[in-house]
Protein backbone atom coordinates (compact mmCIF):
# COMPACT_ATOMS: atom_id res chain seq x y z
CA UNK A 1 0.00 0.00 0.00
CA UNK A 2 1.47 3.35 -1.05
CA UNK A 3 2.31 6.18 1.30
CA UNK A 4 0.03 9.21 1.15
CA UNK A 5 0.67 12.89 1.86
CA UNK A 6 1.01 13.47 5.58
CA UNK A 7 -2.24 13.52 7.56
CA UNK A 8 -2.24 15.75 10.64
CA UNK A 9 -5.28 16.03 12.92
CA UNK A 10 -4.84 18.70 15.59
CA UNK A 11 -5.53 17.41 19.09
CA UNK A 12 -5.29 13.72 18.21
CA UNK A 13 -2.39 11.40 19.03
CA UNK A 14 -0.10 10.46 16.13
CA UNK A 15 2.28 7.54 15.96
CA UNK A 16 5.57 8.99 14.70
CA UNK A 17 8.59 6.96 13.67
CA UNK A 18 11.89 8.07 12.14
CA UNK A 19 14.58 5.73 10.86
CA UNK A 20 18.26 6.20 10.26
CA UNK A 21 19.29 6.63 6.64
CA UNK A 22 19.41 3.15 5.07
CA UNK A 23 18.41 1.87 8.53
CA UNK A 24 21.84 2.89 9.84
CA UNK A 25 22.62 3.55 13.51
CA UNK A 26 21.75 7.02 14.79
CA UNK A 27 22.47 6.72 18.53
CA UNK A 28 26.03 5.78 19.45
CA UNK A 29 26.10 6.26 23.22
CA UNK A 30 23.98 7.47 26.12
CA UNK A 31 25.12 11.07 25.67
CA UNK A 32 23.57 10.99 22.20
CA UNK A 33 20.30 9.69 23.59
CA UNK A 34 20.22 12.32 26.33
CA UNK A 35 20.93 15.06 23.79
CA UNK A 36 18.16 13.85 21.48
CA UNK A 37 15.59 13.75 24.29
CA UNK A 38 16.66 17.19 25.53
CA UNK A 39 16.36 18.60 22.00
CA UNK A 40 12.96 17.02 21.42
CA UNK A 41 11.74 18.51 24.70
CA UNK A 42 12.82 21.99 23.57
CA UNK A 43 11.13 21.70 20.19
CA UNK A 44 7.92 20.17 21.49
CA UNK A 45 7.52 23.19 23.77
CA UNK A 46 8.50 25.63 21.03
CA UNK A 47 6.02 24.33 18.45
CA UNK A 48 3.22 22.98 20.60
CA UNK A 49 3.41 19.19 20.68
CA UNK A 50 2.49 16.94 23.59
CA UNK A 51 4.51 13.72 23.93
CA UNK A 52 2.61 10.82 25.51
CA UNK A 53 5.12 8.07 24.76
CA UNK A 54 8.48 7.44 23.09
CA UNK A 55 11.25 4.92 22.53
CA UNK A 56 14.79 5.39 21.25
CA UNK A 57 16.35 2.37 19.56
CA UNK A 58 19.81 2.24 18.00
CA UNK A 59 18.62 3.08 14.49
CA UNK A 60 15.14 4.54 14.89
CA UNK A 61 12.77 6.52 17.09
CA UNK A 62 9.11 6.12 18.02
CA UNK A 63 6.83 8.70 19.60
CA UNK A 64 3.16 9.19 20.40
CA UNK A 65 2.71 12.89 19.75
CA UNK A 66 -0.27 15.27 19.87
CA UNK A 67 0.07 18.44 17.74
CA UNK A 68 -1.58 21.71 18.79
CA UNK A 69 -1.43 23.21 15.27
CA UNK A 70 -1.39 21.74 11.73
CA UNK A 71 2.34 22.43 11.31
CA UNK A 72 3.39 21.52 14.86
CA UNK A 73 4.34 17.92 14.14
CA UNK A 74 6.53 18.65 11.11
CA UNK A 75 8.27 21.62 12.73
CA UNK A 76 8.94 19.79 15.99
CA UNK A 77 10.47 16.65 14.50
CA UNK A 78 12.21 18.37 11.58
CA UNK A 79 13.86 20.79 13.99
CA UNK A 80 14.84 18.04 16.41
CA UNK A 81 16.29 15.88 13.65
CA UNK A 82 18.29 18.77 12.16
CA UNK A 83 19.86 19.78 15.48
CA UNK A 84 20.58 16.17 16.38
CA UNK A 85 22.21 15.52 12.99
CA UNK A 86 24.48 18.53 13.53
CA UNK A 87 25.38 17.16 16.97
CA UNK A 88 26.38 13.75 15.57
CA UNK A 89 28.24 15.20 12.59
CA UNK A 90 30.31 17.49 14.81
CA UNK A 91 31.00 14.74 17.31
CA UNK A 92 32.09 12.21 14.70
CA UNK A 93 33.76 14.69 12.31
CA UNK A 94 31.48 13.61 9.52
CA UNK A 95 28.94 15.18 7.17
CA UNK A 96 25.83 14.14 5.32
CA UNK A 97 22.43 12.74 6.08
CA UNK A 98 21.70 10.86 9.29
CA UNK A 99 17.95 10.26 8.92
CA UNK A 100 15.65 9.16 6.15
CA UNK A 101 14.10 11.99 4.16
CA UNK A 102 11.04 12.46 6.36
CA UNK A 103 9.45 10.78 9.33
CA UNK A 104 6.45 8.48 9.11
CA UNK A 105 3.28 9.31 11.02
CA UNK A 106 -0.40 8.48 11.27
CA UNK A 107 -3.31 9.80 13.36
CA UNK A 108 -4.52 7.31 15.97
CA UNK A 109 -8.07 6.75 17.18
CA UNK A 110 -8.03 7.29 20.95
CA UNK A 111 -11.01 4.99 21.44
CA UNK A 112 -9.67 2.08 19.40
CA UNK A 113 -5.88 2.21 19.16
CA UNK A 114 -4.40 4.51 21.80
CA UNK A 115 -3.44 1.68 24.15
CA UNK A 116 -2.22 -0.76 21.47
CA UNK A 117 0.01 1.98 19.97
CA UNK A 118 1.39 3.02 23.36
CA UNK A 119 2.16 -0.63 24.08
CA UNK A 120 3.73 -1.03 20.63
CA UNK A 121 6.06 1.90 21.33
CA UNK A 122 6.99 0.85 24.87
CA UNK A 123 7.55 -2.80 23.88
CA UNK A 124 10.12 -2.06 21.17
CA UNK A 125 13.08 -3.21 23.31
CA UNK A 126 11.26 -6.47 24.10
CA UNK A 127 10.34 -7.04 20.46
CA UNK A 128 13.99 -6.67 19.42
CA UNK A 129 15.16 -8.73 22.43
CA UNK A 130 17.13 -5.79 23.82
CA UNK A 131 15.34 -6.20 27.16
CA UNK A 132 13.18 -8.90 28.70
CA UNK A 133 10.93 -6.38 30.48
CA UNK A 134 9.92 -3.16 28.74
CA UNK A 135 10.20 -1.01 31.88
CA UNK A 136 13.84 -2.03 32.40
CA UNK A 137 14.82 -0.07 29.28
CA UNK A 138 16.14 3.40 30.11
CA UNK A 139 15.32 5.14 26.84
CA UNK A 140 11.57 4.82 26.56
CA UNK A 141 8.42 5.94 28.34
CA UNK A 142 7.67 2.44 29.66
CA UNK A 143 9.29 3.00 33.06
CA UNK A 144 7.28 6.17 33.62
CA UNK A 145 4.07 4.49 32.50
CA UNK A 146 4.59 1.50 34.80
CA UNK A 147 6.23 3.02 37.89
CA UNK A 148 5.27 6.69 37.69
CA UNK A 149 8.94 7.73 37.64
CA UNK A 150 9.24 11.34 36.45
CA UNK A 151 10.16 11.86 32.80
CA UNK A 152 10.83 15.46 31.69
CA UNK A 153 9.91 14.78 28.05
CA UNK A 154 6.38 13.54 28.73
CA UNK A 155 3.41 15.83 29.31
CA UNK A 156 0.47 13.46 29.12
CA UNK A 157 -2.98 14.51 30.42
CA UNK A 158 -4.17 13.49 33.87
CA UNK A 159 -6.80 11.12 32.46
CA UNK A 160 -4.09 9.12 30.68
CA UNK A 161 -2.08 8.72 33.90
CA UNK A 162 -5.21 7.57 35.72
CA UNK A 163 -6.10 5.03 33.03
CA UNK A 164 -2.57 3.63 33.10
CA UNK A 165 -3.24 2.59 36.68
CA UNK A 166 -6.76 1.34 36.01
CA UNK A 167 -5.66 -0.77 33.07
CA UNK A 168 -2.79 -2.34 35.04
CA UNK A 169 -0.37 -1.28 32.34
CA UNK A 170 2.48 -3.45 33.63
CA UNK A 171 0.45 -6.58 32.85
CA UNK A 172 -0.77 -5.10 29.57
CA UNK A 173 2.85 -4.63 28.44
CA UNK A 174 3.78 -8.26 28.96
CA UNK A 175 2.05 -9.52 25.83
CA UNK A 176 1.27 -8.15 22.38
CA UNK A 177 -0.57 -9.94 19.55
CA UNK A 178 1.68 -10.03 16.49
CA UNK A 179 -1.22 -9.17 14.19
CA UNK A 180 -1.84 -5.96 16.15
CA UNK A 181 1.83 -4.96 15.98
CA UNK A 182 1.88 -5.65 12.24
CA UNK A 183 -1.26 -3.58 11.67
CA UNK A 184 0.25 -0.62 13.52
CA UNK A 185 3.53 -0.99 11.63
CA UNK A 186 1.87 -1.29 8.23
CA UNK A 187 -0.60 1.57 8.72
CA UNK A 188 2.08 3.94 9.99
CA UNK A 189 4.16 3.29 6.89
CA UNK A 190 1.23 4.34 4.66
CA UNK A 191 0.39 7.44 6.69
CA UNK A 192 -3.32 6.57 6.73
CA UNK A 193 -5.32 7.00 9.95
CA UNK A 194 -5.29 4.09 12.38
CA UNK A 195 -8.87 3.41 13.37
CA UNK A 196 -12.21 2.05 12.24
CA UNK A 197 -14.50 3.27 9.48
CA UNK A 198 -16.28 5.80 11.68
CA UNK A 199 -12.94 7.36 12.72
CA UNK A 200 -11.82 7.48 9.08
CA UNK A 201 -15.08 9.07 7.95
CA UNK A 202 -14.91 11.70 10.69
CA UNK A 203 -11.35 12.65 9.70
CA UNK A 204 -12.24 12.80 6.00
CA UNK A 205 -15.02 15.28 6.78
CA UNK A 206 -12.86 17.27 9.17
CA UNK A 207 -9.85 17.52 6.84
CA UNK A 208 -11.83 17.59 3.58
CA UNK A 209 -9.75 14.90 1.88
CA UNK A 210 -10.07 11.25 0.94
CA UNK A 211 -8.09 9.05 3.33
CA UNK A 212 -9.37 5.55 2.62
CA UNK A 213 -7.88 3.16 0.10
CA UNK A 214 -9.26 3.88 -3.36
CA UNK A 215 -10.19 1.07 -5.73
CA UNK A 216 -8.14 0.91 -8.90
CA UNK A 217 -9.54 0.70 -12.41
CA UNK A 218 -11.35 2.82 -14.96
CA UNK A 219 -14.25 5.03 -13.91
CA UNK A 220 -17.63 3.48 -14.57
CA UNK A 221 -19.16 4.42 -17.90
CA UNK A 222 -22.35 6.48 -17.75
CA UNK A 223 -24.90 4.43 -19.76
CA UNK A 224 -26.97 7.51 -20.39
CA UNK A 225 -24.33 9.02 -22.69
Amino acid sequence: MSRIARVVAVGLPHHVTQRGNNRSQVFFDDDDRRFYLWTLAQYRRKYGVDIWGYCLMDNHVHALAVPHEPESLARCFAGTNLVYTQHVNRKQHRSGRLWQNRFYSCPVSKDEYLWPVLRYIDRNPVRTQTERLAWDYRWSSARHHVTGEADPLLNEPDWLSEELQQRKYRSYLRDEPEETAEEIRRTTMTGRPLGGNAFLSTLESRLDRVLGVQKRGRPRKDDGK
